[in-house]
């Protein structure tokens, strides 16, 4: 039933305007481990910016939407925090069509002092270079 509602949304959309259907819905959220310290987060995708946000430790951030149909959706999120000023660049969500995708409808991402974790497996460090009090300008996609 579910694929029928999306063909049917779809043929819809392209004889209205030729925009993309959704159809998976995913969540991503973003969990404060950082000892003590709050954290800074922007998230954005080529559609979407959610703007900046401050997160206490133990706290959350999360935010949905809906994978295009063509599964090119990618949300990435800039990360700092008191004792990591420099911005850690992260892929929160790549779609199926960028290749393997880590996670589908539940992103759980937990920040830490060692780095950054989705659903408990580790995927990368905080950038090296902690010497400067300098963030790194908003990034592009």
């Amino acid at each position: 039933m579910r694929i029928t509602a999306c063909v049917f949304v779809f043929l819809m959309q392209l004889v209205a305007m030729g925009k993309s259907i959704t159809c998976q819905h995913t969540t991503v959220v973003l969990y404060n481990s950082l000892p003590a310290e709050m954290m800074q987060v922007h998230c954005l995708s080529k559609d979407n910016d959610l703007g900046w946000h401050t997160i206490a430790y133990l706290a959350t951030y999360s935010f949905d939407f809906n994978v295009n149909f063509w599964g090119r959706t990618l949300f990435a999120c800039d990360i700092t925090s008191d004792h990591h000023p420099i911005s850690a660049h992260v892929v929160v969500y790549r779609g199926p069509a960028y290749g393997v995708t880590e996670c589908d409808d539940n992103c759980d991402w937990s920040i830490t002092p060692n780095g950054f974790y989705l659903n408990g497996k580790f995927m990368m460090p905080w950038p090296s270079n902690m010497n400067t009090n300098v963030r790194n300008k908003a990034f592009v996609i």
